[in-house]
């Protein structure tokens, strides 16, 4: 076990997935001292802690120092921490970075440099590497508050900023210019038509300040150095972009590579958050309908691979990220708790983190530590959750804990929202190839065996109006495994050229030497006698 937890720490796949039970055992022992919870960032004002809500936490990403945490509130302020400094809960000292709400912030990769995003319409990068933080450079092009930045997975240089103003902008922080101006400018890039804003195509006239909120762009997520990936708040969609295409010329609305569309139901359909595995072949994308989608990042197929819910998404505030090894999801809830799925187990969670007194807004998972968890909460404090190391016993010690992870009760239906997602896709693609649905059956019933998912997989294609091949029937050769043969019937599968015209059989064909005289064109008597002449007579001729 200790050999899969050194492996899992740093990232190694061990090729199966046996002890994955075990683990989730492990994480069943995540608790929160009273010495881990934290009540927020320290105001300028006076020595007692901020009232002002937090809106962003993650973990550095420069190795080596993957457990200190950046944090930023309501009231413009950014502050780090050390997560393996164990003492007395106090307030943190911060950075006063702007005056308005910073709504999120990134690391840049394998650096010591941080992004944020406000409510002021800028973006500001910040040097950290110094014994201060110190503003680098701002950037200023947004016409209303930034909601989220992600940087380039190559460049710590090179960053994407997303707005209220339904634009996207990437930026190089290697430009010198004096008036800083976005390389590569999405405007529109998840416009909604609203009820109120009927207008001709021919019409400038711009959305109205109410549709901000409509047409804002809620996440912005590089998957590589030229592909980006984006969310609305209200078309639900996840929109891919090529970054190699100047949309900045663009005179209309800019058309996305591909998108995903919204796959549930509701109509709360915004996405408040996207998250990739270590590969970046899966994507989560948290839904306003109680819902995580998990969908195919390699082929962006519409229909998502499985779903998780048994949380309660409210608010656009509640954000998910995923384990450093991609094998776990977490996710913040309106109803004062923290949920733990394990992937590719079923729609509920393995696990509830409890302890907090209000909405649990963002979260956080030490990339090389996946012991280590941090959530935020209303309740203006954040709470580090780590390995229980003291015995149930001590009934002192056992007063210190303020919070404790518990299993999801196993007897528990599967989420309402989730069970409506799996009917509609099952739906959708009744008439298509069931391997892109195995996992949904499967999360129908979590204790179906493998041989049970495989016949009911097969099933399906026999019942499918559209499919052309029998059901999987044995063969009577065992080294060759079971086969499938294709069934047509001439009355409904007809040639697609049967009505069309046979020039060969008319003698009407370029190439037939059989056309009747009558069908031959008129032709002057020096070219019929040329087209008469073959080559060996040609040859004589000369």
């Amino acid at each position: 076990m200790l050999q899969y937890l050194t492996k899992r720490q740093h990232g190694i796949n061990s090729g199966n997935d046996l002890t994955s039970p075990l683990f989730d055992c492990v994480l069943s022992k995540l608790t929160c001292h009273q010495d881990d919870e934290h009540p927020g960032i320290l105001s300028t004002s006076s020595s007692a802690a901020s009232s002002d809500l937090l809106y962003a936490c993650k973990f550095a990403q420069a190795p080596g120092f993957e457990h200190i945490l950046a944090l930023a509130n309501e009231d413009g302020k950014i502050a780090l921490q050390n997560t393996n400094t164990v003492g007395k809960s106090r307030p943190i000292h911060g950075y006063q970075a702007h005056e308005n709400a910073i709504f999120d912030l990134c690391w840049a990769p394998a650096s010591w440099k941080i992004i944020t995003a406000s409510g002021d319409q800028t973006c500001v990068l910040l040097d950290i590497g110094t014994s201060s933080i110190n503003s680098v450079a701002k950037f200023s092009s947004h016409t209303a508050s930034i909601k989220t930045v992600d940087f380039s997975p190559t460049s710590s240089s090179v960053f994407a900023s997303g707005s209220r103003d339904g634009s996207i902008m990437l930026w190089d922080a290697r430009d010198n210019s004096s008036q800083l101006k976005p390389e590569n400018t999405i405007k529109n890039a998840h416009y909604v038509n609203g009820p109120s804003d009927v207008r001709s195509s021919r019409s400038k006239r711009k959305p109205s300040s109410t549709l901000c909120a409509v047409n804002s762009v809620t996440n912005v997520v590089f998957q590589n150095e030229n592909t980006l990936l984006s969310t609305g708040a209200a078309d639900g969609n996840i929109h891919v972009w090529d970054l190699r295409k100047n949309y900045t010329l663009y005179k209309g609305d800019p058309l996305p590579k591909t998108k995903i569309p919204y796959g549930g139901l509701s109509s709360r359909s915004g996405i408040t958050s996207l998250s990739l595995n270590p590969g970046k072949t899966l994507l989560y994308a948290s839904s306003m309908d109680d819902v995580i989608y998990e969908f195919n990042a390699v082929s962006y197929e519409e229909t998502p691979i499985a779903v998780y819910g048994g949380h309660e998404q409210h608010s656009f505030y509640i954000k998910t990220c995923l384990s450093g090894d991609g094998k776990y999801l977490l996710s913040g809830s309106s109803d004062d708790h923290a949920y733990i799925w394990r992937i590719g187990a079923g729609p509920k969670p393995l696990l509830k983190l409890e302890g907090h007194g209000a909405e649990v807004t963002c979260v956080a998972w030490c990339s090389n530590d996946i012991t280590k968890i941090v959530t935020c909460a209303d309740d203006v404090r954040h709470r580090i959750w780590r390995l229980n190391s003291t015995s149930e016993s001590n009934f002192d010690e056992s007063l210190r804990i303020k919070g404790r992870a518990k299993y999801y009760d196993a007897n528990a239906s599967v989420p309402q929202s989730c069970q409506e997602v799996m009917g509609r896709v099952k739906r959708k693609i009744n008439c298509k190839t069931p391997s892109s649905i195995t996992r949904l059956q499967y999360h129908c019933n979590d204790k179906t065996p493998d041989d049970a998912r495989l016949r009911n997989s097969l099933m399906v294609a026999s019942c499918s109006p559209r499919s052309a091949l029998s059901p999987l029937t044995p063969n009577v050769d065992s080294s060759r495994g079971a086969s499938r043969r294709l069934e047509m019937t001439p009355g409904h599968h007809e040639s697609p050229t049967r009505n069309l015209p046979n020039y060969v059989m008319d003698g009407m064909s370029p190439a037939s030497d059989k056309r009747t005289a009558s069908k031959r064109k008129n032709l002057d008597w020096l070219t019929d006698l040329s087209r008469k002449i073959t080559p060996n007579k040609q040859r004589r001729i000369k």
